[in-house]
């Protein structure tokens, strides 16, 4: 923002608190260059990109969503990135632990399948 704005260091220090915040804000949601639009104009083209590509399926392309594009996650306004952060680890761990149990039940199972002596 500094270097958008053409401030120096201590012109950016001085700034009143209101003013930082409205910069900041500007900077964020409004301003054409800001991060949210960046990302809607790259979602958007990806999405329409893959709803007109030929190698998937009508049942796929049913399933698409604009927000399956969003690599930095900033579509979504309404958990902070802190909460963002805890759901996706969240989500992480439970794949993880339901990924160690299905082994365990696949194992268990041909073992099971074994002691039978039948095919």
């Amino acid at each position: 923002m500094v270097n958008k704005r053409g401030l120096s260091p201590d012109e950016y220090f001085n700034l009143d608190d209101e003013v930082l915040d409205m910069l900041m804000v500007y900077d964020a949601y409004i301003e054409p260059s800001g991060i949210h639009v960046e990302m809607l104009k790259h979602s958007y083209q990806c999405y329409y990109s893959s709803l007109n590509s030929s190698t998937l399926t009508p049942e796929a392309k049913k399933n698409l969503k604009v927000s399956d594009y969003d690599f930095l996650d900033v579509l979504d306004p309404t958990l902070s990135t802190r909460e963002k952060a805890n759901k996706r680890k969240a989500i992480k761990e439970e794949k993880h632990s339901n990924s160690i149990s299905s082994i365990g039940e696949a194992i268990k199972n041909e073992a099971m399948r074994k002691n039978n002596g039948k095919k």
